[in-house]
């Protein structure tokens, strides 16, 4: 089996590598956004305010 002989240097790597971290670092804001976001909807909804406040 010949399989064509590729030059993948560390600039390539680096690119790859600063990609993925990038994608994770949005994926992770991302989620953690959304779960800010359900969270203070149930400090602010009107009818489960009164829930979460203990009235």
């Amino acid at each position: 089996m010949n399989t064509p002989k590729t030059n993948i240097d560390a600039d390539t790597i680096d690119f790859f590598i600063r990609k993925a971290h990038t994608e994770r670092s949005m994926a992770i804001t991302s989620a953690f956004g959304g779960l800010t976001e359900m969270v203070k909807n149930i400090f602010t909804a009107p009818e489960a305010g009164n829930v979460a406040r203990g009235h």
